[in-house]
């Protein structure tokens, strides 16, 4: 009986721990909006897809950045035409990006996983600006009857599982790490 009561203090301290500790977190809840999204254009079965996203690193996730840590963000673009339970994809995308910082050269890295090149910023506010922009000049809606009505989805969504083993389960209770978004841009 007395392993019953003390499994069952540490269960509830490790439950009020965690609860408290998810509400010292930031007041901000996401670090990541969507400015503007428009699907512009549409000539036949092509069209332009642009973006606009304001990224915001926050404290813990500026301090991991800066501690060596890599960050990953996936990015995916659907592009689909009916409604509800009926529409059916016309245009898939997926990208992942991962940011740097390298203290040797005092520099900022994005690399776009997928394509395996990269760039340099000297600023993190220019690496988080070039992330904010996401455009595709030529996208090809196959499939569309009527380029009439088209809807959008674009995921944005911080890796959790890239981040350290001793960092993630932290990551999961801390709006810190909240560096994600999804928007719909419905019947474009």
């Amino acid at each position: 009986m007395r392993v019953y009561k003390s499994a069952y203090k540490l269960k509830h301290f490790l439950l009020l721990f965690f609860l408290s500790f998810s509400e010292l977190s930031s007041a901000n809840d996401n670090w990541l909006f969507v400015k503007s999204i428009s699907l512009g254009d549409k000539l036949e079965s092509r069209g332009q897809f642009q973006a606009q996203l304001e990224f915001t690193l926050s404290p813990v996730a500026y301090e991991a950045l800066h501690s060596g840590i890599i960050l990953y963000w996936d990015v995916s673009v659907i592009a689909s035409q009916g409604y509800f339970l009926i529409s059916k994809p016309i245009f898939t995308d997926f990208k992942r990006f991962s940011l740097r910082y390298n203290t040797l050269f005092n520099e900022y890295r994005v690399t776009s996983e997928s394509k395996k090149n990269y760039r340099r910023f000297s600023s993190l506010a220019d690496a988080l600006d070039y992330l904010s922009h996401i455009k595709y000049d030529s996208i090809f809606l196959e499939g569309s009857h009527t380029p009439k009505c088209i809807n959008v989805d674009l995921v944005v969504s911080f890796d959790r599982e890239a981040l350290p083993i001793p960092l993630r389960p932290i990551s999961y209770f801390d709006e810190g790490w909240n560096l994600s978004t999804n928007v719909r841009l419905e019947c474009e």
